[in-house]
């Protein structure tokens, strides 16, 4: 049953990813149904103390990320987004992912500095004087495709974190 409750967790997180990094949004329409479940398999597994302890997870999960979300940080689909994960967790996996998640947030947050920083001006030089796809991307990359700045996806951060606290709590086994 654990291994079922990961593989949700990770198929709703792998598709929030998709979403957010194409598009800097994580619908409802992945989060809600995916707490739903959540609670089920909690249910299933451990009856009412296990929804309980899902509800515990979520509300971890939830507030972990609520200063980063005030303080302009993150976006409120990246808040709920790790209160579901924290949901297939419970409270300590939740608290776990989200310390994983902080860690791996700064990680991406320096590569994608790094890149805006060295790497798309590095491919807008190499397009020289060219117009085209590659000289589009340059710029994409370093103002959005609708010229503001664009803002870093949190998903994939939060996708590692939760992994990350799954395997540190023993749910997922890697190589064995």
């Amino acid at each position: 049953m654990p291994q079922l409750v990961v593989g949700c967790m990770v198929l709703v997180l792998v598709a929030s990813c998709i979403t957010d990094v194409v598009s800097r949004r994580i619908p409802n329409a992945f989060t809600a149904p995916a707490l739903a479940i959540a609670l089920l398999l909690a249910g299933i597994q451990d009856g009412a103390w296990g929804v309980l302890g899902a509800l515990g997870g979520l509300w971890v999960g939830f507030f972990m990320l609520l200063p980063l979300y005030i303080a302009g940080g993150t976006a409120a689909g990246d808040v709920k987004l790790l209160a579901v994960a924290g949901a297939y967790l419970g409270p300590t996996g939740a608290f776990f992912a989200g310390m994983f998640t902080f860690v791996a947030g700064a990680i991406f947050g320096l590569i994608w500095i790094t890149w805006h920083r060295f790497g798309a001006t590095a491919l807008r030089q190499l397009a020289g004087a060219h117009t085209g796809m590659v000289a589009q991307l340059a710029q994409d990359s370093i103002h959005g495709s609708e010229g503001t700045r664009s803002a870093i996806a949190y998903a994939p951060a939060i996708l590692v974190g939760s992994v990350t606290a799954a395997w540190y709590q023993g749910l997922i086994t890697i190589g064995g």
